[in-house]
């Protein structure tokens, strides 16, 4: 099973994430910032894997974020951790600073967050970067929504659309499956053969995607937790999933299948 949405955050940064939620009066939070812990848990749930996103709030962040992603990706975890990367469109070269997180930092994911770093995946100073991940198959998990609460409304999903239209061959992963424009996401889905998008919950709330969805869609679904800062242990996603009845092998699929065929689809 693979979890295709944790923030296994650098210390002062995780603390700084966390206490945001707290100060939002967020509560409910069900793992500690603890990494080692995050990861037993995942493994008691039965997670094998996790892509680890990290993301910037700033240009001039990206490189030594990226840095730290792939360090914590070599500690000696109980799940194995797939680096993230992430990078700001007002970035110098910001191609150069993706580039060098894959082939040197080994980065299996690309993480762009629209609302902390306040741009659009269309901004057009990522165009190079759409180009290049196109073109070795990198994973981009995108947040489209620019909401403090995490959530995305319908006329935020326009910009995603656009990227998976202007760039056919990008694997890109929408973030929560754009809750709450659930079914927007889904008919985006349904209309963008590259286009996948994660489950993961929105702090205590799960993705309201509808059964009939998901079996339409299911080959293009990944399991999400957004630890640490979540209300839902691995266990729930998994019962939601199930609750789909879907075909033995589209579960499969939403449980780990697909998160690994793109990770095998990179052109290193």
């Amino acid at each position: 099973m693979i979890d295709a949405h944790v923030h296994l955050l650098p210390g002062r940064l995780g603390e700084k994430v966390r206490a945001f939620f707290v100060a939002g009066g967020i509560d409910g939070l069900v793992y500690p910032t603890d990494h080692t812990v995050i990861t037993d848990t995942l493994a008691t749930d039965g997670v094998t894997e996790v892509w680890n996103l990290p993301y910037v709030h700033k240009p001039g962040m990206a490189a030594e974020l990226n840095a730290a992603s792939a360090a914590i990706a070599r500690t000696a975890f109980a799940v194995t951790v797939v680096p993230g990367a992430s990078v700001h469109p007002a970035d110098d070269d910001p191609v150069s600073i993706v580039r060098h997180a894959v082939e040197e930092l080994g980065c299996g994911v690309l993480k762009l967050h629209c609302s902390v770093g306040d741009h659009e995946p269309t901004d057009p100073r990522l165009e190079p970067v759409w180009d290049h991940v196109e073109q070795i198959r990198l994973p981009v998990v995108i947040h489209a929504g620019h909401g403090i609460d995490g959530r995305t409304r319908r006329d935020e999903l326009g910009p995603v659309a656009e990227v998976a239209r202007r760039h056919p061959e990008a694997r890109i992963v929408l973030a929560h499956c754009g809750h709450h424009a659930v079914d927007e996401a889904v008919t985006l889905l349904e209309r963008h053969p590259n286009l996948h998008a994660d489950i993961t919950p929105v702090l205590d709330q799960l993705v309201a995607i509808t059964p009939a969805q998901a079996a339409r869609v299911a080959p293009k679904l990944l399991l999400g937790t957004d630890a640490p800062n979540t209300g839902f242990r691995a266990p729930a996603l998994v019962d939601q999933v199930r609750s789909w009845r879907l075909a033995p092998e589209l579960e499969a699929l939403v449980l780990g299948g697909t998160a690994a065929r793109l990770q095998a689809e990179i052109r290193r």
